[in-house]
């Protein structure tokens, strides 16, 4: 009887030995997982914020590219309404003017001078003088863009002038011209000179 108390007491140990050792086994498992599933969160939070950076790159590059689109595909239409507000202004060609000019472009007559003035402005610009001993030769469309954040189009353009004796007027004349579509036509909102 003393033999096989002492194999259930060694058979007891054993057991108790192996549960706890299975016990830390589980338990340094759980830990490891643990760890593990830490360490995976983390990673899909970092790849999820780098998924909303690049999706908010790829909708601004889209709008850029929308407006790249807009830009290239009203350029003609653009450019040819500057080429009429160029001639109708060195020509001194008011109904032209009027026509091309927005309600917020004032068009003003004075001692048979024609100006300018942008509502909410002070300042005028002079459009045309039949008196000037020169005389308008070409332009050219030196700048053209497209703004999104107002829907507006930008010319800046180069006027060239000739005097009496036929020489080039330096420095030419810079005209910037903004361009916006109101009531199914594009008209002249602002514009300015520059020498």
């Amino acid at each position: 009887m003393k033999g096989f108390l002492l194999w259930l007491c060694i058979l007891g140990l054993f057991f108790m030995t192996a549960c706890t050792q299975t016990k830390d086994t589980i338990s340094e498992n759980e830990r490891e997982l643990n760890e593990k599933v830490q360490k995976l969160t983390q990673s899909l939070n970092e790849k999820g914020n780098e998924i909303k950076q690049l999706a908010q790159s790829k909708e601004e590059l889209n709008q850029k590219i929308d407006s790249f689109i807009l830009e290239k595909e009203n350029f003609p239409v653009i450019s040819n309404i500057s080429r009429e507000f160029v001639q109708a202004h060195t020509a001194g060609d008011k109904e032209k003017l009027r026509e091309l000019l927005s309600e917020d472009v004032n068009l003003l007559e004075k001692d048979s001078k024609l100006y300018v003035r942008i509502s909410g402005n002070d300042y005028e610009w002079l459009l045309f003088d039949p008196h000037i001993d020169s005389t308008y030769d070409d332009w050219v469309i030196q700048g053209y863009q497209y703004d999104p954040a107002t829907d507006t189009y930008s010319v800046f353009i180069r006027e060239f002038f000739s005097d009496i004796n036929g020489e080039s007027v330096s420095p030419p004349t810079f005209l910037g011209l903004t361009f916006k579509y109101q009531e199914n036509q594009w008209k002249i909102i602002s514009l300015g000179f520059d020498v």
